[in-house]
C-alpha cells in the first residue's frame, strides 16, 4: 500500500528554485517598457490641500505625466470627456479613501501626487520638486483622544455601499464623530450577573500600532489597455484585488485579470487591496504602457498597520473565581481610513470574552478615526490586543483571590458543550490539555501569584507566567478547487491559494496526491491567476489548509469517482466495483471472482468489456485514459463553511470550529535598568490534524518571534511639528532579531487524540502568536509584583514600574460599580482602576 504523503515533511515542491535564487516574485518583474512612479507625500498628520503646484515636475527630461487628487475629481466630474474615468476612492469595507489625497490629507504619509516616468530615478527626482501648500489642521492619534467631544472629526460622512463586501460584515455606521463602525454582543443579563458576584474588578489597557514588515514591500505592475486591466501584485487575495480594480476602473470583474507569484511575507499586510487601485489608476491614465510602483521600507509604515486598541475590562466573579459576568468595552485606533477595521473590530469584540466560561456577557467594540496610517489585519486577526488585557486580568482575578493563575484557568476555561459568547456551541477544544502540556514543560511551581518569583543575582528576578487564547477564521468562508488529470496521468491542482512562505502549494499538493492517488511528484499546484485558476476568497486567517484543503480532497474523491466512471465498462462491471487508488486502477476481488465466467457477455449497462482489463490486471490511470479515450479529466469542487452573527447582539456562528493555544514563559527583569530577557518559552497549539510537521513546527516558531517583538519593542510612535511617524526605518522601529529571541523556546502541536482518521485540520499560521506576549506580560508581572498595562514591555517602561512597585507595592484594584453605561471617554486621572 502506498505511503500517504500528508502527515510526513516531504521535500518542499520549490525547494530547489528557493535555495537557488530561482523562486519569482512579483517583485523581480519589469516587463518591457515599463514606467514607474514615485509617490509625493505629506508630511502632515492633518491637513488642508491648499495648492499642488507639479510644474517644475511636468517639464523634466523623461516625465510622461503626474497626477494628483484634484485630477481624480476633474475626471470623474466629467464622464463624457473622460470616458470610463477612474472612481477616485476605494475600501475593502467603505469606499473612503482617496486614491490620491483629495482636499485633505488625513495622516502623514498620504499620497499626494504620483509622477510616471521613464524611470525610477527621474521619476523620484520630478517628484521632489512638486510644491504643496497645507493649511495644518488639529490631529488625534489614539482612538480615546478621537472619541473626546472636543476631537477634529476626521470625516464629514461615512460612505457604504449598496452591498456587503464580504459576507459576515456586521456594520453600524451611525454612531457619529470619528467612530466608523460599532459591533456590539449581548449575551444574557450582565446587571444580574454582577449584582450575583462576590467581586468586581476592572481594569484598563493599552497596546500601540504595530507594522507587519514583510520582507517583500508592496509592489504592483499594472497595465490598462481599452476595456480590460492586467495586474501583477504581490497581494495575498487576488480576487479581491480583482474586485476592488474593477470598482475603481469601472469595467466589469471579467476585464480585470489578477497574477500572483509567490509573495515575500504579507502577516495581514497584504490580505486587501492597498497599491493596486492606485496603481491601476496611474495605468488607466498612460493607457497601453504598464506602470509600476513598488514601496521603500518607510512608504511600507505609511500604508497598512496594526490596530492600537484601549480595552476596558470588568468581570463579576465569585469567592472561588467562578466568571458571573463581563463588560468590555474597545477603543480600536483604526487609521485615517476605515480599510478593513469595520471587519476586524468585530473578531477583536465577540474574543474578548476570552476562552472562558461566562453566562452573561456585554462587549462594545469601536472602530474609530485616527490621523495615523490606516488599519488592516495583522497575524492574529485583533486577538493579540484583547489577549493582552484579558489574560493580564484574568491573573489579576486569580491574585484577588489568592489562587494559582493556572488553577483559576482550569476552573473557568471553555470545554466541549459550554457556549462561547456568541452562543456557538464548544466542540473539538483541548484547551485544558494544552495549559497542562505547557506548564508541565515549565516545570511550573503551583501557588498564588509570586510563588514562582526568585532573585537570580543582586537586582536580577526571575518570574514565570501562562496565557491561553482562542481565535476563529473568516467564516462563512468558500473555496474552490480544479484538479486536472491529464492523458499522462499527470495532475494539475488550480487553485488562488496564495504562496506567502508558509509552504502551501507542497501541503495542497500532498493533500492532493492523498485524495487521488496520483504520486506526489506528478502533482503540481499553480500560482493564482484570476483569469484561469479557481476562485478563492483569501490566503489569511489561518484557513488555506482548511478550506482549499478540504476542497481539493473532496475533488480528489470526484476524480477517482470519475476514472471509476471510465474503467467500469472497460472491466464489465459497476463503478461501485471498481477500485481506484494508489495510481492504479483494479476491480475489487469479489467482482473478479463473481465475474470470472462472465467474460464476454457484456458489461453492466450494455457494451464489451476490454478482455485485459476483465482478465483481473492492474491498471494505470494513464492506460485507463487512453483506452476510454478519454484525454485527461477535469473536476471542480467546492468548500464553504457556513455562520454569520446577529448585527443586535452579536450571537450566531463566527468558525467552523475555534483555533486555541496555550504559552507560558519566565523571564529575567534587571530591575537597575528594566531590561527584560525571555529566558524560556512553550507554545502549545492544537493542530487537529498536521499535514507537512517541519512547515507546522516553521509556522509555530513563527508565531513564537512575532510574539516576542509584540511584547518587548515594536511601537509606531507620532510626533514632532507635523505629526510625522517618528518611527519609519528598522533603526527606530525594533524587529526581534534572533539573539532577542528566547535562550531556549520550543512549540508543540497537539493532535487529535482520536488519531488522524477524520481529525479536523485547525489552523496554526497565527493561532500560537497572540499568547506570547500575555504569558510575557504576565511573567513580568510576577517578576515585579506589579503588572503592567500598556505594551511593549520596553525598558523604560519596566523601569518606571519597578520602581513604581518598590514604592508601593502592587495594590489590589478595588471592586468597582456595576453599570452598564459605556465609558465612551477618558477615565479620570485618579481613577484608581488605571495603572499609567
Amino acid at each position: 500500500m502506498r505511503r500517504a504523503a500528508a502527515g510526513r515533511s516531504v521535500p518542499a515542491s520549490d525547494g530547489p528554485d528557493r535555495v537557488t535564487g530561482r523562486f519569482p516574485y512579483a517583485i523581480d518583474l519589469t516587463p518591457s517598457g515599463c514606467l514607474h512612479a514615485a509617490l509625493v507625500r505629506s508630511p502632515h498628520a492633518h491637513a488642508l490641500l491648499r495648492a499642488v503646484d507639479t510644474t517644475a515636475a511636468r517639464r523634466q527630461r523623461g516625465v510622461v505625466t503626474v497626477i494628483t487628487g484634484a485630477d481624480l475629481e476633474r475626471w470623474a466630474a466629467s464622464p463624457d470627456v473622460y470616458a470610463g474615468a477612474p472612481f477616485p476612492y476605494f475600501g475593502p469595507v467603505l469606499p473612503d479613501r482617496p486614491v490620491l489625497a483629495i482636499g485633505r490629507v488625513r495622516f502623514a504619509g498620504e499620497p499626494v501626487a504620483a509622477v510616471i516616468a521613464r524611470d525610477l530615478d527621474t521619476a523620484r527626482a520630478a517628484a521632489a520638486t512638486i510644491q504643496v501648500d497645507y493649511e495644518p489642521l488639529p490631529a488625534v492619534f489614539t482612538p480615546d483622544a478621537a472619541m473626546a467631544p472636543d476631537a477634529p472629526r476626521l470625516h464629514e460622512r461615512i460612505p457604504t455601499r449598496d452591498v456587503m463586501t464580504f459576507p459576515d460584515l456586521v456594520l453600524h455606521t451611525e454612531d457619529g464623530g470619528n467612530v466608523c463602525n460599532h459591533f456590539r454582543l449581548r449575551r444574557g443579563d450582565v446587571d444580574a450577573g454582577f449584582a450575583a458576584a462576590d467581586h468586581i474588578l476592572s481594569h484598563e489597557f493599552r497596546t500601540p500600532q504595530q507594522q507587519h514588515v514583510p520582507l517583500e514591500p508592496h509592489v504592483t505592475i499594472a497595465t490598462v489597455r481599452g476595456d480590460a486591466a492586467d495586474i501583477w501584485t504581490s497581494a495575498a487575495s487576488p480576487f479581491t484585488v480583482r474586485s476592488q480594480v474593477a470598482e475603481t476602473l469601472r469595467m466589469p470583474e471579467s476585464r480585470v485579470r489578477v497574477r500572483i507569484l509567490n509573495v515575500g511575507g504579507a502577516y495581514g499586510a497584504k490580505t486587501y487591496p492597498r497599491l493596486e487601485p492606485l496603481v491601476a489608476v496611474l495605468a488607466w491614465a498612460v493607457e497601453g504602457r504598464p506602470v509600476r510602483v513598488e514601496l521603500t521600507r518607510a512608504e511600507e509604515f505609511v500604508t497598512v498597520a496594526r490596530h492600537s486598541s484601549l480595552v476596558r475590562i470588568r468581570s463579576g466573579f465569585t469567592d472561588d473565581g467562578t466568571l458571573l459576568a463581563r463588560r468590555v468595552e474597545i477603543l480600536w485606533g483604526a487609521g485615517a481610513y476605515a480599510d478593513i477595521s469595520p471587519r476586524t473590530i468585530k473578531n477583536g469584540g465577540y474574543s474578548a470574552a476570552g476562552p472562558y466560561r461566562i453566562p452573561n456577557v456585554s462587549i462594545d467594540s469601536y472602530a474609530v478615526y485616527t490621523n495615523t496610517t490606516p488599519a488592516g489585519g495583522f497575524r492574529g486577526y485583533a486577538i493579540p490586543q484583547v489577549a493582552w488585557a484579558y489574560e493580564n486580568h484574568t491573573d489579576l482575578i486569580a491574585q484577588s483571590l489568592g489562587l494559582d493563575p493556572v488553577e483559576l484557568r482550569g476552573r473557568i476555561l471553555l470545554t466541549g458543550g459550554d457556549a462561547f459568547a456568541t452562543g456557538q456551541l464548544i466542540e473539538d477544544f483541548h484547551l485544558t490539555d494544552l495549559l497542562g502540556a505547557v506548564t508541565r514543560r515549565l516545570g511550573w511551581d503551583a501557588g498564588p501569584a509570586g510563588t514562582r518569583r526568585r532573585e537570580v543575582a543582586p537586582g536580577i528576578v526571575r518570574g514565570r507566567g501562562v496565557a491561553t487564547i482562542l481565535k476563529t477564521t473568516v467564516t462563512p468562508s468558500t473555496s474552490t478547487v480544479v484538479l486536472k488529470l491529464d492523458e499522462e496521468a499527470n495532475l494539475t491542482v488550480l487553485c488562488s491559494t496564495v504562496e506567502i512562505g508558509q509552504g502551501a502549494r507542497t501541503v495542497l499538493a500532498q493533500l492532493a496526491a492523498d485524495a487521488t492517488g496520483v504520486p506526489l511528484e506528478r502533482v503540481h499546484v499553480t500560482y493564482p491567476d484570476s483569469a484561469t485558476t479557481a476562485w478563492d476568497q483569501t490566503t489569511s486567517s489561518s484557513r488555506s489548509t482548511l478550506m482549499m484543503g478540504v476542497a481539493v480532497e473532496r475533488a480528489g474523491v470526484a476524480l477517482r469517482a470519475r476514472l471509476a466512471a471510465l474503467a467500469a465498462p472497460l472491466l464489465g462491471i459497476s463503478e461501485s466495483e471498481v477500485e481506484v487508488d494508489g495510481g492504479k486502477i483494479r476491480a475489487v476481488a469479489a467482482s473478479l471472482t463473481a465475474g470470472a465466467t462472465s467474460v464476454g457477455t457484456g458489461p453492466v449497462g450494455g457494451g464489451s468489456p476490454d478482455a485485459d482489463f476483465a482478465a483481473g490486471r492492474t491498471f494505470t490511470y494513464a492506460e485507463v485514459l487512453e483506452r476510454a479515450r478519454a484525454g485527461g479529466l477535469e473536476v471542480c469542487e467546492v468548500h464553504a463553511s457556513d455562520g454569520g452573527l446577529d448585527p443586535d447582539t452579536g450571537q450566531g456562528v463566527v468558525t467552523p470550529h475555534f483555533y486555541h493555544a496555550a504559552a507560558g514563559a519566565e523571564v529575567e527583569v534587571d530591575l537597575e535598568t528594566g531590561a527584560v530577557r525571555v529566558v524560556d518559552l512553550h507554545v502549545e497549539t492544537y493542530a487537529g490534524r498536521v499535514i507537512h510537521p517541519t512547515f507546522a513546527e516553521l509556522q509555530c516558531e513563527g508565531n513564537v518571534a512575532f510574539g516576542v517583538g509584540q511584547a518587548l519593542s515594536e511601537t509606531m510612535r507620532w510626533g514632532g511639528d507635523t505629526g510625522r511617524l517618528l518611527t519609519d526605518s528598522l533603526l527606530e522601529y525594533r524587529i526581534p532579531s534572533v539573539r532577542d529571541l528566547p535562550d531556549h523556546f520550543t512549540v508543540g502541536m497537539t493532535e487529535d487524540p482520536a488519531g488522524p482518521a477524520g481529525a479536523r485540520i485547525h489552523g496554526l499560521g497565527e493561532t500560537g502568536s497572540p499568547a506570547v506576549p500575555a504569558a510575557i506580560g504576565n511573567a513580568v508581572a510576577e517578576a515585579l509584583g506589579r503588572h503592567a498595562h500598556e505594551l511593549p514591555l520596553h525598558p523604560e517602561r519596566v523601569w518606571a514600574l519597578a520602581r513604581l512597585g518598590a514604592a508601593t507595592g502592587e495594590e489590589p484594584i478595588p471592586d468597582a460599580p456595576a453599570t452598564d453605561a459605556p465609558a465612551t471617554g477618558a477615565p479620570p486621572a485618579d481613577d484608581p482602576r488605571v495603572s499609567r
